[in-house]
């Protein structure tokens, strides 16, 4: 608990020296698990708004139970109409529902305290799904988020999000997984086709052990489907567990 607490003093002060939205969530939690991660998205494109376009989260987690986690995070953005700023501050809570070793489902609730433009604060739930056999693990993320506030509209967002890992290693422990992200609209009016946000890829994942300590990295690429989304994205996660 201290621990935990010292890290969320010094995620504060690394962000004064420094949006992703590109995190699929396990469903499991692991009773004691803290963790701190560094995140982020750079998106290459032919339209000059959306070009050089990059986000990065800064993260820190503490699971209290065997079903109850916590996470703090602090997410910075830099895009063509503002200067690299501190976008919002998002404070999470996941509450795994259902623990089998083939199939795990949990809930997820989100307030995000927004600092950038009107300020209009948001608030995510999610409904977080894995599937896994010896060869395959396939994890699900169905989100809805709506503003919340005097200035924010009615309706709710709905974004699917998938990840398919192949659990035998590529090479000397370096694992490879299919990864997709789909922004659909508003629930009471999906969008056509070609206004949803579609992107698909894969990522290259490997463990890292320095000084005892294990590291997890990630390095992604993402291909946009429909115009709406950025032509490519390049994904980065480097996740310490303690």
């Amino acid at each position: 608990m201290k621990i935990y607490l010292i890290v969320n003093i010094l995620s504060l002060f690394i962000l004064n020296n420094s949006y992703c939205h590109h995190k699929i969530y396990s469903p499991r939690v692991e009773e004691g698990r803290q963790s701190l991660e560094w995140r982020g998205h750079f998106d290459l494109d032919d339209r000059p708004s959306k070009n050089l376009a990059h986000h990065h989260v800064l993260e820190t987690e503490y699971s209290w139970t065997n079903f109850w986690q916590s996470e703090l995070e602090f997410h910075i953005s830099d895009l063509e109409s503002t200067p690299l700023d501190w976008e919002k501050t998002e404070f999470q809570n996941q509450v795994q529902i259902i623990d089998k070793d083939y199939f795990a489902a949990a809930l997820y609730f989100s307030y995000n305290f927004v600092t950038k433009d009107e300020g209009i604060d948001e608030i995510e739930y999610k409904y977080l799904n894995e599937l896994k056999n010896k060869d395959l693990k396939l994890i699900s993320n169905f989100i809805f988020e709506k503003k919340v506030g005097k200035n924010s509209s009615g309706s709710t967002e709905f974004t699917v999000s998938n990840y398919l890992q192949f659990l035998n290693p590529l090479y000397k422990e370096f694992f490879v997984s299919i990864i997709g992200f789909s922004e659909l609209g508003k629930v009471s009016n999906i969008s056509t086709f070609h206004k949803q946000e579609h992107q698909y890829g894969f990522q290259i994942e490997k463990d890292i052990y320095i000084n005892n300590s294990e590291y997890e990295f990630a390095l992604g690429f993402l291909k946009s489907i429909t115009d709406a989304a950025p032509d490519n994205t390049i994904l980065w996660n480097l996740e310490y567990e303690f």
